[in-house]
């Protein structure tokens, strides 16, 4: 088992050995910070799994300033505050604040301890949940946007009603549906699935009800609908917003009385858990009477909006690793990398078909390889000089283009918050303003 790290943050040299040399004989991996900003480095370039802060630190810096940057970029981190004071309103003010606990000096170290495996069950326990859910999930990203988008898909997934997911084409909608299904209590099924615009006009009711023999010329036996297929399972109905809007109104009464009538059979009973997707705007449509109004409110129950790749390029990175290790397994090829240059153009493209486009850029690049890692000239062999952006002068010049574009795009992700783009792009607050005035990069005015 993993030993858990603690980052220890005190002014008080004496209490910082003492107390590393008790966690450590605990079994603690353990790194100190006798300062502000040495916390601060500590956190840009380690990861730990509990922070022990102390209230009162030398100059303008106080323990609960500290406590309200960690948890800007540190939400998940937990902290533990301690104080030498041990006046019950800041134990109340810790807590307040998004201390996990509170803990007084001079530390007796059996309470510490008991304090300290409290919080690493939590996280031991947060863990296990966290892995099921991504493993059932099988989505990627670590954005703000796509965690959102992630305990979204957990919260729906718990409840038994309709939900609507949008989203442009090729964001993830069908593995969004899957992931709720999977973490359902339908999870034992193989969800039942149905591409609306695949459908000819004429056959949707037969398609979604089923039919008895004889109920049209040419049905000589009966048939199940995709509905009966569904009974006690999920549908995911795709492109919802081809649905004609006859087969809308009968659809609206599946929904609302739970029922489904064959064609030339009876009314029967059913459970179906309906998971919708569409990439037009169905609210839109609605108002054009191209949509049933009722139809939209039921199943917009609860709505899962999945952002553009565009919102969350600082995923990009990742997510091209991923597919580019998964593409070279699959054919059976030693891992191409992705060099830095090519990456940073990566992550300046728009990228209007989304995380799809990506994966099929990735891929393709992969089979036109020159060498034993991809470039940008691997990534834009379709392409003319204009439409790719490509410098066609110097090394120097085309890669200080493309550090530009770079640091741009992840200053605009992160707001121009200067601190939080530099802990994205590893280097220092002061590194990253000499960037930036070197590259000539314009900052909005406050």
């Amino acid at each position: 088992m993993d030993r858990f790290r603690i980052l220890l943050a005190d002014d008080d040299l004496i209490f910082l050995k003492l107390t590393t040399q008790l966690l450590e004989n605990a079994g603690y991996k353990v790194e100190t910070a006798a300062g502000v900003e040495a916390a601060y480095e500590h956190l840009r370039n380690s990861k730990h799994d509990i922070m022990m802060l102390d209230m009162c630190f030398p100059a303008l810096h106080d323990g609960f300033e500290v406590l309200s940057e960690v948890h800007e970029h540190h939400p998940n981190l937990p902290v533990l505050m301690i104080s030498g004071s041990g006046h019950i309103p800041d134990a109340v003010l810790a807590i307040k604040n998004g201390a996990i606990d509170f803990i007084e000096k001079p530390l007796q170290s059996s309470q510490l301890l008991i304090r300290l495996q409290r919080i690493t069950d939590t996280i031991s326990a947060q863990r296990e949940v966290h892995a099921f859910q991504v493993a059932a999930i099988g989505m990627r990203g670590k954005s703000a946007a796509m965690e959102s988008l992630f305990g979204d898909i957990v919260k729906a997934s718990r409840f038994d009603c309709p939900v609507l997911i949008t989203g442009e084409t090729g964001v993830g909608k069908e593995l969004a549906a899957g992931a709720i299904h999977r973490l359902s209590r339908y999870a034992t099924k193989n969800m039942v699935s149905l591409n609306c615009a695949s459908i000819p006009k004429d056959l949707f009711e037969a398609e979604l009800f089923g039919y008895e023999r004889g109920a049209f010329t040419g049905a000589d036996k009966a048939r199940k609908g995709y509905f009966e297929f569904a009974d006690n399972n999920s549908l995911f109905l795709d492109e919802i917003s081809q649905l004609p809007m006859d087969v809308q109104a009968k659809l609206l009464r599946v929904i609302a009385e739970g029922e489904v009538q064959k064609l030339g059979g009876k009314v029967m009973k059913i459970n179906t858990r309906i998971i919708s997707a569409s990439n037009q705007d169905l609210a839109g449509m609605m108002e054009e009477n191209s949509f049933r109004a009722d139809l939209f409110y039921r199943l917009n129950t609860v709505h899962i909006k999945i952002p553009p790749l565009r919102n969350h390029i600082e995923d990009i990175p990742d997510l091209a690793d991923y597919f580019m290790t998964a593409f070279c397994t699959k054919n059976d090829i030693p891992p191409k990398p992705i060099s830095p240059l090519a990456m940073a153009w990566l992550c300046e493209q728009n990228w209007p078909g989304n995380v799809r486009e990506l994966k099929n850029c990735i891929e393709r690049a992969v089979v036109f390889a020159k060498n034993d890692h991809l470039s940008v000239v691997d990534f834009t062999i379709d392409n003319d000089d204009e439409q790719n952006g490509l410098d066609t002068g110097s090394l120097r010049t085309a890669i200080a283009s493309f550090e530009k574009a770079y640091i741009e795009n992840v200053l605009r992700a992160y707001g121009y918050n200067i601190r939080q783009a530099a802990f994205y792009l590893q280097m220092d607050k002061s590194n990253l303003f000499k960037k930036i005035a070197t590259l000539k990069i314009v900052l909005p005015s406050k």
